[in-house]
């Protein structure tokens, strides 16, 4: 049994490709690990706080307690990561990068002390360890290898920022050329064609 975290950054709810191929994959890991747990963050759905300076601050110095505590967000995802053991992340491409949603969220997860600590000779190490990521990732066009934003600049970003953290291995599913009217496409197929599971 594992704890099966799945972030959804589509506006688009079950009709978006990227969370129909989450789901793909939640169903594959489901079947490899009967009577796991599914947790569903829907980033629509929350009121993510933007990345400010008053943030910034309470990372280092802590809260005095005056106000809402403005690490409240970053408490809350960061517990569901840590008890997670696989995290399926939904990224669909918009203008060549990941929903802004979703980067909000990452700002929020990436907190020194409590994703990532630093060692004594200042070297930062992630302690978000004993996890496995696999990001779901929709494109409307297709791109080949002389230009593929798919590839340059969402797998690239979230490979580095979930292995920072001490999230590896992180794979990546595709689905390309969403906008074609006669797009059709196997989730299930993808997914085994594609797939890691824990040792």
């Amino acid at each position: 049994m594992k704890n099966i975290l799945h972030i959804i950054s589509s506006p688009k709810g079950d009709q978006s490709y990227s969370v129909q191929l989450g789901n793909a994959t939640i169903r594959y890991l489901l079947s490899i690990y009967p009577g796991s747990t599914v947790t569903e963050r829907w980033l629509i759905a929350d009121e993510i706080p933007a990345l400010n300076d008053a943030q910034i601050r309470s990372f280092f110095v802590p809260h005095n307690g005056d106000g809402r505590d403005p690490n409240w967000y970053s408490d809350i995802i960061l517990a569901e990561v840590k008890q997670a053991d696989i995290i399926v992340v939904g990224a669909p491409m918009y203008n060549f990068g990941i929903h802004a949603l979703l980067k909000a969220y990452i700002d929020q997860l990436v907190r020194p002390g409590h994703s990532f600590v630093y060692e004594a000779d200042g070297t930062r190490k992630g302690v978000l360890t004993n996890k496995m990521a696999y990001l779901c990732i929709a494109s409307g066009g297709k791109y080949g290898e002389h230009f593929n934003p798919v590839e340059k600049y969402i797998v690239n970003y979230l490979q580095a920022i979930l292995n920072y953290v001490g999230i590896n291995p992180v794979i990546p599913l595709v689905v390309e050329g969403t906008v074609d009217p006669a797009f059709a496409v196997d989730y299930d197929a993808i997914v085994l064609d594609n797939h890691q599971v824990l040792i």
